[in-house]
């Protein structure tokens, strides 16, 4: 479908980013957007890369090739440096598992019981894929965690994480604050150079 793009995400919270960086970055302009939920029975990518670069590109190649329209999505997580990375790419897999971010916290907690923050750092990959566009863009955020949540924005771990040089989680800052200072952001910067 030209001029089309495909966003190949079903997360509400993912998706607002995405298109707020897609406007600011003034990518696709004029293109319309489509979602998993504009179709019926697209099924669901196998995410069986081992970062988060791979993954990105898994998901754009698969709704590609289901829709035969340019797709971007995205593969992003928390990395906690002193679990050498976890939960990484598994990080939408451990929450369902374990029932929840706070769940996820506290069993990350559990084994630093001394410790009221952790280092950890957002990445985001992003793949563009289709129409002859073959782009994987990454982006990342350092930080610490903290073990309970503060503020009521943004969504995920958003309320555990609080930026380098900030003192609030990303879920106390004012949106776009919050849009400006992220991961995603960084990776749409990449994208967006490289689109030029």
């Amino acid at each position: 479908m030209k001029n089309s793009i495909f966003l190949g995400t079903g997360n509400a919270g993912k998706l607002k980013e995405i298109l707020f960086y897609l406007e600011r970055f003034h990518i696709f302009k004029g293109f319309k957007t489509l979602t998993p939920s504009n179709f019926d029975h697209l099924g669901e990518p196998l995410e069986n890369g081992v970062t988060f670069e791979e993954n990105a590109k898994l998901k754009s190649n698969f709704f590609f090739k289901a829709t035969n329209i340019l797709s971007l999505s995205d593969d992003s997580g928390l990395m906690v440096d002193k679990l050498n990375g976890y939960p990484g790419i598994k990080t939408a897999r451990v929450v369902k598992d374990l029932g929840g971010e706070q769940k996820v916290i506290n069993y990350i907690f559990s084994k630093f019981k001394n410790d009221y923050s952790l280092e950890a750092t957002f990445h985001c990959a992003i793949a563009l894929i289709g129409d002859g566009k073959n782009l994987i863009c990454s982006g990342k955020v350092k930080g610490s965690i903290i073990p309970a949540p503060r503020g009521n924005k943004g969504f995920g771990y958003d309320p555990y994480f609080i930026p380098e040089n900030s003192s609030v989680t990303f879920a106390e800052m004012a949106i776009e604050e919050k849009l400006l200072l992220s991961h995603r952001f960084d990776a749409f910067k990449v994208l967006a150079n490289q689109m030029l």
